[in-house]
């Protein structure tokens, strides 16, 4: 335990201590120190933030080499964030500086220009436009992005969709219990909202407006959350059992890897860590032991290996007959 837990720290502290040393530096640039020596505040800001981030880049990478690329892309937030990070009258200093401005100039158009073609030739290959992104920018950063528009195109476009069933396949769904409760969580969610923005409007309106803003983006996700459930059903293929929670989990487990029923949901293992617990705001209603493991990777999360399926099926009696006619065949 000990150990997972320095490795994590280990792991976070090239990006939390880049983050600290340039918060506390931008604030350096909000004192009245800072506004009396303007150039020399702004020399220091952009020392601490260039120095910062590519710390941090030779920190991450392997063996402590991170390739040009990555080094060259460091330099080129490092110059976003000192022409736009800080304060006045430091900032003025910075953009009376025109060595310092044609610099960050330079290396944000070199980074676009090479991570452009890096793009490009991705896509010429035949990589999805996730996967060549993922070359350019942090690939947590660019899975993140993805399932934020996967999420508000199916909050906003996903009522006109039909039911994602590959042709040949079996589908059983699980959204029938789950979407009157998800329903009811929206319909308080929007009175707590309106109560919250009438309030915070008595006291300061941009605060009560960016609460607000906040609090459609979150209700549109949970839409979207259960449009996901509704048009991802748990599939039967001629392949195997396909495992979806809406597009948090989809995974295909081949028949010969199922081992069989379990004949009883035991609240431990179910909870297990090697459990894949697919049940949302539910208790499971069948379990499936595996006689190899599986390597789930869900959308939010780290990949992990998983030995039991637990699964909520509206009609878990349909799905265990067809399940035991295609474990037979």
């Amino acid at each position: 335990m000990e150990r997972q837990l320095s490795a994590r720290l280990t792991g976070l502290a090239p990006i939390v201590l880049p983050i600290l040393a340039i918060a506390l530096a931008r604030a350096m640039t909000h004192t009245d120190w800072a506004a009396a020596n303007a150039v020399l505040a702004a020399l220091l800001f952009a020392w601490i933030v260039a120095d910062s981030l590519l710390l941090a880049t030779i920190a991450k990478a392997e063996k402590r080499r991170p390739g040009a690329r990555a080094m060259l892309g460091a330099a080129a937030l490092a110059s976003i964030i000192i022409v736009a990070g800080a304060a006045e009258p430091v900032r003025a200093a910075i953009l009376s500086m025109p060595p310092l401005l044609a610099a960050a100039a330079l290396t944000v158009t070199l980074f676009a220009i090479w991570s452009g073609a890096v793009f490009v030739r991705a896509l010429a290959a035949g990589a999805s436009r996730e996967e060549a992104a993922a070359l350019v920018f942090p690939p947590r950063l660019v899975r993140f992005m993805s399932a934020e528009a996967r999420i508000m195109r199916l909050a906003l476009l996903g009522w006109r969709c039909g039911q994602d069933i590959p042709q040949g396949a079996q589908a059983f769904d699980y959204h029938r219990f789950l979407l009157p409760m998800i329903y009811v969580f929206l319909a308080l969610q929007a009175i707590e909202l309106a109560v919250m923005h009438f309030l915070l409007m008595q006291w300061n309106a941009t605060v009560a407006w960016i609460w607000f803003g906040l609090g459609i983006a979150s209700g549109l996700w949970i839409i979207g959350l259960a449009q996901g459930f509704r048009l991802h059903p748990v599939l039967l293929t001629d392949e195997g059992l396909r495992v979806r929670s809406g597009i948090m989990v989809d995974v295909l487990v081949p028949y010969a890897a199922i081992a069989g029923v379990v004949p009883s949901v035991d609240a431990e293992q179910v909870k297990a860590k090697d459990t894949l617990n697919h049940a949302v705001l539910s208790w499971p209603n069948v379990m499936l032991e595996l006689d190899q493991p599986i390597i789930v990777r869900p959308l939010i999360g780290a990949e992990r290996k998983i030995v039991r399926i637990a699964l909520r099926i509206d009609d878990s009696a349909a799905f265990l007959a067809a399940l035991e006619e295609r474990l037979r065949a």
